[in-house]
Protein backbone atom coordinates (compact mmCIF):
# COMPACT_ATOMS: atom_id res chain seq x y z
CA UNK A 1 0.00 0.00 0.00
CA UNK A 2 1.76 3.37 -1.09
CA UNK A 3 0.59 6.10 1.14
CA UNK A 4 1.74 9.99 0.85
CA UNK A 5 2.61 11.67 4.08
CA UNK A 6 1.52 15.09 4.85
CA UNK A 7 2.44 17.72 7.64
CA UNK A 8 0.32 17.40 10.71
CA UNK A 9 -0.66 20.88 10.42
CA UNK A 10 -2.68 19.99 7.32
CA UNK A 11 -3.99 17.27 8.96
CA UNK A 12 -5.28 19.53 11.47
CA UNK A 13 -6.37 21.93 9.01
CA UNK A 14 -8.76 19.84 7.52
CA UNK A 15 -9.73 17.78 11.06
CA UNK A 16 -9.06 14.27 9.60
CA UNK A 17 -7.10 13.60 12.65
CA UNK A 18 -7.35 14.46 16.04
CA UNK A 19 -4.26 16.69 17.71
CA UNK A 20 -4.63 14.39 20.33
CA UNK A 21 -4.00 11.27 18.53
CA UNK A 22 -0.91 9.48 19.13
CA UNK A 23 1.49 7.49 16.79
CA UNK A 24 2.89 4.81 17.14
CA UNK A 25 5.57 2.48 16.46
CA UNK A 26 5.88 -0.91 15.27
CA UNK A 27 7.81 -4.14 16.87
CA UNK A 28 7.24 -7.28 16.10
CA UNK A 29 7.10 -9.78 18.94
CA UNK A 30 10.21 -12.41 18.66
CA UNK A 31 8.55 -15.29 17.99
CA UNK A 32 9.18 -15.29 13.82
CA UNK A 33 11.48 -18.30 14.78
CA UNK A 34 8.86 -20.43 16.50
CA UNK A 35 6.24 -20.29 14.20
CA UNK A 36 5.03 -18.46 10.41
CA UNK A 37 1.62 -17.27 12.51
CA UNK A 38 1.13 -15.86 15.49
CA UNK A 39 -1.52 -14.33 17.38
CA UNK A 40 -2.44 -11.29 19.75
CA UNK A 41 -3.67 -12.26 23.35
CA UNK A 42 -3.17 -9.33 25.79
CA UNK A 43 -0.87 -6.65 27.09
CA UNK A 44 -0.56 -5.28 30.93
CA UNK A 45 0.64 -2.86 32.48
CA UNK A 46 3.68 -3.60 33.30
CA UNK A 47 4.42 -4.00 28.91
CA UNK A 48 4.11 -8.41 29.20
CA UNK A 49 2.53 -9.69 26.10
CA UNK A 50 0.93 -12.72 25.85
CA UNK A 51 0.43 -14.53 21.96
CA UNK A 52 -0.44 -17.76 21.01
CA UNK A 53 1.53 -19.61 18.18
CA UNK A 54 0.53 -22.29 15.50
CA UNK A 55 1.90 -24.75 14.15
CA UNK A 56 5.40 -24.18 16.20
CA UNK A 57 8.44 -25.25 14.31
CA UNK A 58 10.32 -28.34 14.43
CA UNK A 59 7.85 -30.02 16.80
CA UNK A 60 9.38 -33.06 18.41
CA UNK A 61 8.50 -36.79 16.73
CA UNK A 62 8.10 -39.64 18.81
CA UNK A 63 9.60 -42.26 16.12
CA UNK A 64 8.61 -45.31 17.98
CA UNK A 65 4.40 -44.06 17.82
CA UNK A 66 4.76 -43.16 14.55
CA UNK A 67 6.06 -46.86 13.21
CA UNK A 68 4.22 -48.79 15.62
CA UNK A 69 0.96 -47.18 16.01
CA UNK A 70 -0.32 -45.26 13.30
CA UNK A 71 -0.40 -46.21 9.38
CA UNK A 72 2.26 -43.30 8.03
CA UNK A 73 5.26 -45.14 6.49
CA UNK A 74 2.31 -47.54 4.83
CA UNK A 75 0.28 -44.66 3.86
CA UNK A 76 3.10 -42.51 2.04
CA UNK A 77 5.69 -45.38 0.64
CA UNK A 78 6.99 -43.71 -2.22
CA UNK A 79 6.23 -40.13 -1.52
CA UNK A 80 9.10 -39.20 0.61
CA UNK A 81 11.83 -37.22 -0.51
CA UNK A 82 14.91 -39.60 0.79
CA UNK A 83 12.75 -42.57 2.02
CA UNK A 84 15.52 -44.77 2.59
CA UNK A 85 16.33 -41.97 5.27
CA UNK A 86 13.01 -41.65 6.48
CA UNK A 87 12.09 -45.11 7.22
CA UNK A 88 15.56 -44.62 9.65
CA UNK A 89 13.89 -41.39 11.19
CA UNK A 90 16.47 -39.17 9.29
CA UNK A 91 13.89 -36.55 7.63
CA UNK A 92 14.76 -34.09 4.51
CA UNK A 93 12.98 -30.55 5.49
CA UNK A 94 9.65 -31.50 2.79
CA UNK A 95 9.32 -34.97 5.17
CA UNK A 96 9.64 -33.65 8.16
CA UNK A 97 6.63 -31.56 6.83
CA UNK A 98 4.96 -34.57 5.67
CA UNK A 99 5.31 -36.60 8.81
CA UNK A 100 4.15 -33.38 11.40
CA UNK A 101 1.17 -32.77 8.53
CA UNK A 102 0.11 -36.36 9.05
CA UNK A 103 0.32 -35.86 12.92
CA UNK A 104 -2.24 -32.78 12.95
CA UNK A 105 -4.33 -34.81 10.87
CA UNK A 106 -4.92 -37.43 13.43
CA UNK A 107 -5.38 -36.03 16.60
CA UNK A 108 -8.75 -37.47 17.06
CA UNK A 109 -7.14 -41.30 15.88
CA UNK A 110 -7.62 -43.16 19.14
CA UNK A 111 -3.84 -43.73 18.92
CA UNK A 112 -1.02 -42.22 17.44
CA UNK A 113 0.98 -38.88 18.83
CA UNK A 114 -0.70 -36.15 19.72
CA UNK A 115 0.84 -32.17 19.07
CA UNK A 116 -1.05 -28.78 19.89
CA UNK A 117 -1.81 -26.85 16.72
CA UNK A 118 -1.44 -23.37 19.17
CA UNK A 119 0.54 -22.57 22.23
CA UNK A 120 1.20 -19.66 24.34
CA UNK A 121 4.40 -17.71 24.86
CA UNK A 122 4.88 -14.33 27.29
CA UNK A 123 7.12 -11.18 25.89
CA UNK A 124 8.52 -8.17 26.65
CA UNK A 125 9.50 -7.94 22.26
CA UNK A 126 12.91 -9.14 23.77
CA UNK A 127 13.11 -12.42 25.60
CA UNK A 128 9.94 -15.05 25.12
CA UNK A 129 8.72 -17.98 27.54
CA UNK A 130 6.37 -20.75 27.60
CA UNK A 131 3.18 -20.55 29.12
CA UNK A 132 2.58 -24.53 29.32
CA UNK A 133 -0.65 -24.39 31.25
CA UNK A 134 -0.94 -28.10 32.24
CA UNK A 135 1.66 -29.77 29.89
CA UNK A 136 4.48 -31.70 31.73
CA UNK A 137 8.43 -32.33 30.57
CA UNK A 138 9.27 -36.09 29.58
CA UNK A 139 12.23 -37.67 29.75
CA UNK A 140 11.71 -39.05 26.08
CA UNK A 141 11.78 -35.25 24.78
CA UNK A 142 13.69 -33.63 27.65
CA UNK A 143 11.12 -30.88 27.30
CA UNK A 144 7.29 -30.77 27.41
CA UNK A 145 5.19 -33.14 25.08
CA UNK A 146 3.40 -30.15 23.13
CA UNK A 147 0.43 -32.33 23.11
CA UNK A 148 -1.66 -28.94 25.29
CA UNK A 149 -3.36 -26.98 23.57
CA UNK A 150 -2.64 -24.21 26.61
CA UNK A 151 -4.11 -20.42 25.69
CA UNK A 152 -2.98 -17.96 28.16
CA UNK A 153 -5.52 -15.37 28.52
CA UNK A 154 -4.34 -12.46 30.62
CA UNK A 155 -1.82 -11.26 32.97
CA UNK A 156 -1.06 -9.13 35.82
CA UNK A 157 2.23 -7.86 37.13
CA UNK A 158 4.06 -9.48 34.68
CA UNK A 159 4.49 -12.56 35.96
CA UNK A 160 0.67 -13.25 37.22
CA UNK A 161 -0.61 -15.35 33.94
CA UNK A 162 -4.18 -17.13 33.59
CA UNK A 163 -6.13 -19.14 31.05
CA UNK A 164 -7.53 -22.64 29.94
CA UNK A 165 -5.76 -25.65 29.00
CA UNK A 166 -6.54 -29.55 28.76
CA UNK A 167 -4.52 -32.16 30.53
CA UNK A 168 -1.65 -33.46 29.37
CA UNK A 169 -1.48 -36.45 26.49
CA UNK A 170 -1.33 -39.94 28.33
CA UNK A 171 -0.03 -43.02 26.44
CA UNK A 172 -2.28 -45.86 28.22
CA UNK A 173 -0.47 -49.61 26.62
CA UNK A 174 -4.03 -51.98 26.70
CA UNK A 175 -3.87 -55.51 25.74
CA UNK A 176 -7.21 -56.20 24.35
CA UNK A 177 -8.69 -59.22 24.06
CA UNK A 178 -6.95 -60.96 20.81
CA UNK A 179 -3.91 -60.32 23.37
CA UNK A 180 -2.32 -57.41 21.36
CA UNK A 181 -1.13 -54.32 22.97
CA UNK A 182 -2.91 -50.90 21.64
CA UNK A 183 -1.18 -47.57 22.88
CA UNK A 184 -4.12 -45.80 23.36
CA UNK A 185 -3.18 -41.12 23.71
CA UNK A 186 -5.92 -39.40 24.46
CA UNK A 187 -5.99 -35.97 27.56
CA UNK A 188 -6.13 -37.03 30.87
CA UNK A 189 -9.08 -33.82 31.48
CA UNK A 190 -11.05 -31.68 29.62
CA UNK A 191 -10.31 -27.98 29.75
CA UNK A 192 -9.42 -26.23 33.07
CA UNK A 193 -9.12 -23.10 34.19
CA UNK A 194 -5.30 -22.40 35.48
CA UNK A 195 -2.90 -19.50 36.76
CA UNK A 196 0.99 -19.75 36.41
CA UNK A 197 2.79 -17.73 38.89
CA UNK A 198 6.45 -17.89 40.14
CA UNK A 199 5.41 -21.22 42.21
CA UNK A 200 4.28 -23.18 39.08
CA UNK A 201 0.85 -24.00 37.47
CA UNK A 202 -2.72 -24.09 39.46
CA UNK A 203 -5.96 -25.75 38.18
CA UNK A 204 -8.73 -23.76 39.13
CA UNK A 205 -11.29 -26.25 39.84
CA UNK A 206 -14.60 -25.76 38.80
CA UNK A 207 -17.58 -25.87 41.10
CA UNK A 208 -18.80 -28.75 39.48
CA UNK A 209 -15.85 -31.20 38.61
CA UNK A 210 -17.37 -34.70 37.39
CA UNK A 211 -14.52 -36.15 35.51
CA UNK A 212 -12.65 -32.87 36.03
CA UNK A 213 -15.68 -30.83 35.07
CA UNK A 214 -14.99 -28.00 32.68
CA UNK A 215 -13.38 -23.74 33.40
CA UNK A 216 -11.90 -21.22 31.32
CA UNK A 217 -9.89 -18.25 32.84
CA UNK A 218 -10.58 -14.80 31.33
CA UNK A 219 -9.00 -12.20 33.14
CA UNK A 220 -7.28 -11.52 36.31
CA UNK A 221 -7.52 -7.99 38.36
CA UNK A 222 -4.40 -6.85 40.23
CA UNK A 223 -6.37 -8.18 43.39
CA UNK A 224 -5.91 -11.34 42.00
CA UNK A 225 -9.37 -11.80 41.24
CA UNK A 226 -10.03 -13.62 38.01
CA UNK A 227 -13.10 -13.76 36.08
CA UNK A 228 -14.16 -16.70 33.85
CA UNK A 229 -16.66 -19.18 34.09
CA UNK A 230 -17.35 -23.00 34.77
CA UNK A 231 -19.22 -26.14 35.31
CA UNK A 232 -21.83 -26.38 37.86
CA UNK A 233 -24.09 -29.28 37.28
CA UNK A 234 -24.30 -32.06 34.94
CA UNK A 235 -27.21 -34.26 33.83
CA UNK A 236 -27.88 -37.89 34.95
CA UNK A 237 -26.56 -38.81 31.29
CA UNK A 238 -22.72 -38.16 32.39
CA UNK A 239 -22.78 -40.22 35.55
CA UNK A 240 -25.03 -42.94 33.38
CA UNK A 241 -21.99 -42.69 30.93
CA UNK A 242 -19.16 -42.76 33.65
CA UNK A 243 -20.60 -45.88 35.45
CA UNK A 244 -20.75 -47.67 31.63
CA UNK A 245 -17.09 -47.03 31.35
CA UNK A 246 -16.34 -48.77 34.90
CA UNK A 247 -18.42 -51.71 33.27
CA UNK A 248 -16.35 -53.85 31.09
CA UNK A 249 -19.27 -55.77 29.65
CA UNK A 250 -20.20 -52.40 28.62
CA UNK A 251 -17.47 -49.93 27.77
CA UNK A 252 -15.99 -51.99 24.97
CA UNK A 253 -12.79 -53.74 24.56
CA UNK A 254 -11.04 -50.50 25.38
CA UNK A 255 -9.19 -49.27 28.56
CA UNK A 256 -11.35 -47.66 31.03
CA UNK A 257 -9.58 -44.37 31.13
CA UNK A 258 -10.20 -43.95 27.13
CA UNK A 259 -13.88 -44.64 27.29
CA UNK A 260 -14.38 -42.03 30.29
CA UNK A 261 -12.29 -39.66 27.53
CA UNK A 262 -14.59 -40.24 25.08
CA UNK A 263 -17.06 -38.61 27.21
CA UNK A 264 -15.20 -35.24 27.68
CA UNK A 265 -13.62 -35.08 24.34
CA UNK A 266 -14.41 -32.24 21.95
CA UNK A 267 -14.00 -28.31 21.42
CA UNK A 268 -15.25 -25.24 23.28
CA UNK A 269 -15.68 -22.55 21.05
CA UNK A 270 -18.26 -19.89 21.66
CA UNK A 271 -18.54 -17.72 18.63
CA UNK A 272 -18.34 -13.75 19.19
CA UNK A 273 -22.28 -12.31 18.13
CA UNK A 274 -21.22 -11.44 14.46
CA UNK A 275 -21.22 -14.87 13.95
CA UNK A 276 -24.21 -17.86 14.42
CA UNK A 277 -24.76 -19.79 16.89
CA UNK A 278 -27.58 -22.05 18.52
CA UNK A 279 -26.45 -23.63 21.98
CA UNK A 280 -27.24 -27.48 21.26
CA UNK A 281 -25.10 -27.39 18.43
CA UNK A 282 -22.26 -29.99 18.44
CA UNK A 283 -20.12 -27.15 16.44
CA UNK A 284 -19.07 -24.58 19.08
CA UNK A 285 -19.73 -27.10 22.13
CA UNK A 286 -18.73 -30.68 22.91
CA UNK A 287 -21.80 -32.67 24.32
CA UNK A 288 -19.59 -32.79 27.86
CA UNK A 289 -20.44 -29.42 28.27
CA UNK A 290 -23.80 -29.55 26.38
CA UNK A 291 -24.66 -32.28 29.63
CA UNK A 292 -23.99 -29.04 32.07
CA UNK A 293 -25.04 -25.66 32.74
CA UNK A 294 -22.10 -23.65 32.72
CA UNK A 295 -21.86 -20.03 35.48
CA UNK A 296 -19.55 -17.12 35.40
CA UNK A 297 -17.18 -17.30 38.05
CA UNK A 298 -14.86 -15.58 40.19
CA UNK A 299 -12.05 -17.08 42.08
CA UNK A 300 -10.04 -15.28 44.58
CA UNK A 301 -6.42 -16.54 44.38
CA UNK A 302 -3.29 -16.09 46.66
CA UNK A 303 0.16 -14.93 45.41
CA UNK A 304 0.81 -18.12 44.48
CA UNK A 305 -2.09 -18.75 42.58
CA UNK A 306 -3.91 -21.29 45.09
CA UNK A 307 -7.68 -20.54 45.49
CA UNK A 308 -9.17 -19.00 48.54
CA UNK A 309 -12.72 -18.66 47.10
CA UNK A 310 -15.07 -19.33 44.54
CA UNK A 311 -17.81 -17.12 43.50
CA UNK A 312 -20.63 -18.25 40.85
CA UNK A 313 -23.42 -16.21 39.21
CA UNK A 314 -27.11 -17.65 37.64
CA UNK A 315 -28.28 -18.02 34.73
CA UNK A 316 -31.35 -14.84 33.69
CA UNK A 317 -34.05 -17.34 34.67
CA UNK A 318 -34.98 -20.36 36.34
CA UNK A 319 -35.19 -23.17 34.04
CA UNK A 320 -38.18 -25.84 33.92
CA UNK A 321 -37.16 -28.49 36.14
CA UNK A 322 -37.47 -30.81 33.74
CA UNK A 323 -35.26 -29.03 31.04
CA UNK A 324 -32.21 -30.44 29.38
CA UNK A 325 -31.22 -27.61 27.67
CA UNK A 326 -27.83 -26.57 28.19
CA UNK A 327 -27.23 -22.98 29.64
CA UNK A 328 -24.79 -20.57 30.48
CA UNK A 329 -23.43 -17.38 31.94
CA UNK A 330 -20.05 -16.01 30.98
CA UNK A 331 -17.42 -13.64 32.54
CA UNK A 332 -15.27 -12.31 30.07
CA UNK A 333 -13.49 -9.61 32.26
CA UNK A 334 -13.08 -7.97 35.69
CA UNK A 335 -12.35 -4.50 36.75
CA UNK A 336 -10.41 -3.55 40.23
CA UNK A 337 -13.60 -3.49 41.88
CA UNK A 338 -14.37 -6.99 41.03
CA UNK A 339 -17.43 -5.86 38.84
CA UNK A 340 -17.32 -8.82 36.19
CA UNK A 341 -19.21 -8.49 32.41
CA UNK A 342 -19.86 -10.72 30.00
CA UNK A 343 -23.28 -12.55 28.90
CA UNK A 344 -25.69 -14.98 29.03
CA UNK A 345 -28.26 -16.84 27.29
CA UNK A 346 -31.88 -15.66 27.59
CA UNK A 347 -33.30 -19.43 27.12
CA UNK A 348 -35.35 -17.73 24.09
CA UNK A 349 -34.44 -17.64 20.51
CA UNK A 350 -34.59 -14.95 18.02
CA UNK A 351 -34.45 -14.51 14.01
CA UNK A 352 -31.48 -13.28 12.38
CA UNK A 353 -30.85 -12.56 9.07
CA UNK A 354 -27.31 -12.22 8.71
CA UNK A 355 -25.19 -11.38 5.38
CA UNK A 356 -25.64 -13.52 2.26
CA UNK A 357 -28.15 -15.41 4.50
CA UNK A 358 -31.41 -16.16 4.91
CA UNK A 359 -33.26 -15.35 8.62
CA UNK A 360 -32.09 -18.40 11.02
CA UNK A 361 -33.22 -18.89 14.48
CA UNK A 362 -30.37 -18.33 16.84
CA UNK A 363 -30.22 -18.81 20.70
CA UNK A 364 -30.58 -15.29 22.13
CA UNK A 365 -27.37 -13.75 24.44
CA UNK A 366 -27.50 -10.78 25.95
CA UNK A 367 -24.96 -8.02 27.82
CA UNK A 368 -24.70 -8.91 31.61
CA UNK A 369 -22.79 -8.10 34.57
CA UNK A 370 -21.69 -9.97 37.26
CA UNK A 371 -21.70 -8.29 41.13
CA UNK A 372 -23.22 -8.66 44.32
CA UNK A 373 -24.13 -12.56 43.87
CA UNK A 374 -26.46 -11.24 41.16
CA UNK A 375 -26.58 -11.66 36.95
CA UNK A 376 -27.90 -8.44 35.50
CA UNK A 377 -28.90 -7.54 31.76
CA UNK A 378 -27.28 -4.24 30.62
CA UNK A 379 -28.93 -3.36 27.60
CA UNK A 380 -32.51 -2.90 26.51
CA UNK A 381 -33.00 -5.83 25.05
CA UNK A 382 -36.02 -4.92 22.84
CA UNK A 383 -33.09 -2.18 20.85
CA UNK A 384 -30.57 -5.64 20.14
CA UNK A 385 -31.34 -8.79 18.61
CA UNK A 386 -28.50 -9.77 20.72
CA UNK A 387 -25.70 -8.35 22.82
CA UNK A 388 -22.59 -9.13 24.58
CA UNK A 389 -20.04 -7.26 26.86
CA UNK A 390 -16.72 -7.90 26.54
CA UNK A 391 -14.39 -5.55 28.98
CA UNK A 392 -14.72 -3.16 31.64
CA UNK A 393 -12.62 -0.52 33.14
CA UNK A 394 -12.20 0.79 36.70
CA UNK A 395 -14.15 3.96 35.38
CA UNK A 396 -17.06 1.08 35.17
CA UNK A 397 -16.99 1.78 31.54
CA UNK A 398 -18.29 -1.70 29.55
CA UNK A 399 -17.30 -2.21 26.08
CA UNK A 400 -18.70 -4.62 24.15
CA UNK A 401 -21.28 -5.11 20.31
CA UNK A 402 -24.87 -5.55 19.72
CA UNK A 403 -25.94 -7.08 16.73
CA UNK A 404 -29.04 -4.63 15.08
CA UNK A 405 -30.06 -4.82 11.85
CA UNK A 406 -29.51 -2.14 8.72
CA UNK A 407 -31.10 -2.35 5.92
CA UNK A 408 -32.72 -5.97 7.00
CA UNK A 409 -29.09 -7.34 7.50
CA UNK A 410 -27.72 -7.93 11.09
CA UNK A 411 -24.13 -6.79 12.04
CA UNK A 412 -22.16 -6.20 14.99
CA UNK A 413 -22.14 -3.00 16.35
CA UNK A 414 -19.63 -1.23 18.93
CA UNK A 415 -21.12 -0.18 22.69
CA UNK A 416 -19.85 1.62 25.13
CA UNK A 417 -22.31 1.87 28.16
CA UNK A 418 -21.68 3.27 32.06
CA UNK A 419 -22.96 1.21 34.87
CA UNK A 420 -22.79 4.42 37.05
CA UNK A 421 -24.64 7.00 34.56
CA UNK A 422 -26.25 4.43 32.26
CA UNK A 423 -24.78 6.51 29.63
CA UNK A 424 -24.42 4.67 26.30
CA UNK A 425 -23.07 5.30 22.79
CA UNK A 426 -23.23 3.40 19.68
CA UNK A 427 -20.41 4.75 17.73
CA UNK A 428 -20.62 3.94 13.82
CA UNK A 429 -17.02 2.03 12.53
CA UNK A 430 -15.03 3.54 9.32
CA UNK A 431 -18.76 3.38 7.72
CA UNK A 432 -22.34 3.68 8.59
CA UNK A 433 -23.10 -0.25 7.85
CA UNK A 434 -19.75 -1.56 8.67
CA UNK A 435 -19.27 -4.37 11.40
CA UNK A 436 -17.64 -3.43 14.57
CA UNK A 437 -16.08 -5.74 16.98
CA UNK A 438 -14.41 -4.59 20.28
CA UNK A 439 -11.73 -6.33 21.81
CA UNK A 440 -10.51 -4.15 25.09
CA UNK A 441 -10.68 -0.79 27.09
CA UNK A 442 -8.41 0.69 29.07
CA UNK A 443 -8.64 3.58 32.37
CA UNK A 444 -8.28 6.18 29.93
CA UNK A 445 -11.49 5.46 28.12
CA UNK A 446 -9.95 3.89 24.82
CA UNK A 447 -11.74 0.74 23.14
CA UNK A 448 -9.87 -0.95 20.62
CA UNK A 449 -10.69 -3.70 18.30
CA UNK A 450 -11.32 -4.13 14.28
CA UNK A 451 -14.20 -2.85 11.93
CA UNK A 452 -15.15 -3.72 8.27
CA UNK A 453 -13.01 -1.07 6.37
CA UNK A 454 -13.99 -1.26 2.87
CA UNK A 455 -17.78 -2.19 2.07
CA UNK A 456 -16.84 -3.12 -1.61
CA UNK A 457 -18.27 -6.65 -0.85
CA UNK A 458 -21.51 -7.54 1.68
CA UNK A 459 -19.96 -10.93 2.71
CA UNK A 460 -16.23 -10.49 2.67
CA UNK A 461 -14.72 -7.52 4.12
CA UNK A 462 -11.28 -6.40 5.01
CA UNK A 463 -10.66 -5.34 8.32
CA UNK A 464 -8.60 -2.41 10.00
CA UNK A 465 -7.35 -1.85 14.11
CA UNK A 466 -9.33 0.84 15.52
CA UNK A 467 -9.38 2.93 18.70
CA UNK A 468 -12.16 4.54 20.18
CA UNK A 469 -12.24 7.40 22.74
CA UNK A 470 -15.17 7.44 24.32
CA UNK A 471 -14.14 11.33 25.63
CA UNK A 472 -13.93 12.84 22.54
CA UNK A 473 -16.48 10.02 20.41
CA UNK A 474 -13.61 9.86 17.66
CA UNK A 475 -13.10 6.21 15.96
CA UNK A 476 -9.23 5.76 14.51
CA UNK A 477 -8.20 3.83 12.10
CA UNK A 478 -4.52 2.52 13.53
CA UNK A 479 -2.92 2.10 10.60
CA UNK A 480 -3.34 6.03 10.22
CA UNK A 481 -1.38 6.35 12.50
CA UNK A 482 2.05 3.99 11.80
CA UNK A 483 4.50 4.73 9.06
CA UNK A 484 3.24 5.31 5.57
CA UNK A 485 5.77 2.85 4.42
CA UNK A 486 5.02 -0.15 7.15
CA UNK A 487 5.39 -3.08 6.01
CA UNK A 488 2.68 -4.16 8.60
CA UNK A 489 -1.20 -3.90 7.95
CA UNK A 490 -2.97 -3.67 11.15
CA UNK A 491 -6.37 -5.58 11.40
CA UNK A 492 -7.25 -6.65 14.62
CA UNK A 493 -6.04 -4.22 17.94
CA UNK A 494 -6.61 -6.60 20.68
CA UNK A 495 -5.83 -4.78 23.90
CA UNK A 496 -4.21 -1.72 25.77
CA UNK A 497 -2.92 -0.93 28.72
CA UNK A 498 -3.09 1.80 30.73
CA UNK A 499 -0.05 3.02 28.93
CA UNK A 500 -1.63 3.42 25.80
CA UNK A 501 0.54 0.32 24.64
CA UNK A 502 -1.10 -1.94 22.05
CA UNK A 503 -0.93 -5.53 21.60
CA UNK A 504 -2.26 -6.19 17.97
CA UNK A 505 -3.17 -8.08 14.72
CA UNK A 506 -1.05 -7.21 11.77
CA UNK A 507 -0.92 -8.83 8.29
CA UNK A 508 2.60 -9.16 6.75
CA UNK A 509 3.99 -10.77 3.49
CA UNK A 510 6.65 -13.27 4.29
CA UNK A 511 8.27 -16.36 2.67
CA UNK A 512 7.04 -19.62 2.55
CA UNK A 513 8.99 -22.42 5.54
CA UNK A 514 8.47 -25.76 5.78
CA UNK A 515 7.73 -27.58 9.68
CA UNK A 516 11.70 -26.97 10.16
CA UNK A 517 11.47 -23.08 9.38
CA UNK A 518 13.54 -23.54 6.19
CA UNK A 519 12.36 -21.77 3.14
CA UNK A 520 10.80 -23.16 0.36
CA UNK A 521 12.64 -22.94 -2.66
CA UNK A 522 10.76 -23.40 -5.65
CA UNK A 523 12.01 -25.28 -8.97
CA UNK A 524 12.83 -21.82 -9.99
CA UNK A 525 15.17 -21.83 -7.44
CA UNK A 526 12.78 -18.84 -6.01
CA UNK A 527 11.49 -18.36 -2.47
CA UNK A 528 7.01 -18.31 -2.43
CA UNK A 529 5.55 -15.39 -0.58
CA UNK A 530 2.73 -15.73 1.80
CA UNK A 531 0.31 -14.24 3.91
CA UNK A 532 1.19 -14.38 7.41
CA UNK A 533 -0.57 -12.90 10.48
CA UNK A 534 1.89 -11.65 13.47
CA UNK A 535 1.23 -10.24 16.96
CA UNK A 536 2.78 -6.89 17.44
CA UNK A 537 3.53 -4.06 20.00
CA UNK A 538 2.10 -0.63 19.29
CA UNK A 539 4.15 2.11 21.63
CA UNK A 540 2.70 5.80 21.61
CA UNK A 541 5.52 7.85 20.35
CA UNK A 542 6.09 11.55 20.06
CA UNK A 543 6.03 13.00 16.50
CA UNK A 544 3.60 14.24 13.61
CA UNK A 545 0.66 12.39 12.29
CA UNK A 546 0.63 10.71 8.69
CA UNK A 547 -1.76 10.77 6.41
CA UNK A 548 -1.35 8.22 4.18
CA UNK A 549 -3.52 8.61 1.07
CA UNK A 550 -3.60 5.78 -1.61
CA UNK A 551 -2.00 7.03 -4.77
CA UNK A 552 -2.19 3.70 -7.29
CA UNK A 553 -4.10 1.35 -5.49
CA UNK A 554 -4.40 -0.63 -2.86
CA UNK A 555 -2.32 -3.78 -3.14
CA UNK A 556 -3.40 -5.74 -0.28
CA UNK A 557 -5.97 -8.54 -0.61
CA UNK A 558 -9.20 -8.75 1.24
CA UNK A 559 -8.93 -10.23 4.83
CA UNK A 560 -11.52 -11.17 7.09
CA UNK A 561 -11.81 -13.85 10.48
CA UNK A 562 -15.04 -15.50 11.06
CA UNK A 563 -15.47 -14.95 14.94
CA UNK A 564 -14.77 -17.69 17.04
CA UNK A 565 -12.09 -18.74 16.58
CA UNK A 566 -13.61 -17.59 13.63
CA UNK A 567 -10.40 -16.15 12.34
CA UNK A 568 -6.91 -15.42 11.36
CA UNK A 569 -5.86 -18.66 13.44
CA UNK A 570 -7.85 -20.17 10.71
CA UNK A 571 -6.32 -18.41 7.98
CA UNK A 572 -3.41 -18.46 8.93
CA UNK A 573 -3.00 -22.11 8.95
CA UNK A 574 -3.85 -22.35 5.01
CA UNK A 575 -1.11 -20.09 3.98
CA UNK A 576 1.31 -21.85 5.93
CA UNK A 577 3.20 -25.25 5.05
CA UNK A 578 0.11 -27.11 4.77
CA UNK A 579 -0.70 -25.62 1.52
CA UNK A 580 2.26 -27.96 0.65
CA UNK A 581 1.56 -31.42 1.64
CA UNK A 582 -1.49 -33.35 0.57
CA UNK A 583 -2.96 -33.49 4.10
CA UNK A 584 -5.13 -30.15 5.72
CA UNK A 585 -5.25 -29.55 9.10
CA UNK A 586 -8.71 -27.63 10.40
CA UNK A 587 -9.05 -26.95 14.16
CA UNK A 588 -11.02 -24.36 15.80
CA UNK A 589 -9.54 -21.84 18.23
CA UNK A 590 -10.47 -20.66 21.03
CA UNK A 591 -11.09 -16.93 20.32
CA UNK A 592 -10.10 -14.04 22.76
CA UNK A 593 -12.87 -12.75 24.12
CA UNK A 594 -10.91 -9.72 26.06
CA UNK A 595 -9.99 -11.87 28.23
Amino acid sequence: MKRTQLAVAVLLATGSVSATAATYTVTPLPLQDVAENNYARSIDDTGKMLSVVETEFSPPIDLDQLEDDTSFYTTYSGAFEDESDALQGEFTDADYTLVVSYLYSIQTASTGQKLATYRTYSTDTSDIDLVPGLDEVTDKFDDYTQSVEAIGRDSVGGNFIVGDSPGVVILDEYEDEDGETVNYTYSELPPQAFAQTSSGTKILPPVDDTLGGFASARAVNRNLQVAGFSTVEFLDTVEDAMEDCEEEETRGDIPEGRCLYSIYAGEFNVPRISSYFVTNSTSYLSSFILSSEVNATIWQLDVNGDVISTDTFPLLFTPEPDDTVHYFSYAYDINEQGIAVGEALTGDAVNITRPNSSGLNESERVATVFRDGETEEILPREENLISQAIAINDNNWVAGAVLRESSDIARSRLFAYNLDTTEQLYPDGFFTTAAVQPNAINNNNIIVGKSDYDATSDTIRENHAFMFNIETEEFTDLNDLIECDSDYLLVEAIDINDNNEIIANARIRSTSKYITGVEIINSEGETNEVDSIVAVKLTPSAGSIDDCSTDDGDDSDDSSDDDDEENYERKGASTGFFGLVTLCLMTIFRRKMKK
